[in-house]
């Protein structure tokens, strides 16, 4: 089994990952925003639709 330990800069790795989350996450959340939104609006038009028959 090789040891990897010495090829992975595993400190470099996760606090380059921090960093991503820290930028990337303002984005993911305007996304899940907007999806979460989509699906609130659905369901409020398809029972609107409903109630009208």
């Amino acid at each position: 089994m090789m040891d990897i330990s010495d090829i992975w800069d595993w400190n470099f790795f996760w606090s380059m990952w921090k960093n991503f989350m820290k930028t990337g996450s303002n984005f993911v959340m305007v996304v899940v925003a907007v999806v979460v939104v989509g699906m609130l609006m659905t369901v409020i038009v398809n029972a609107v639709r409903g109630k009208k028959t």
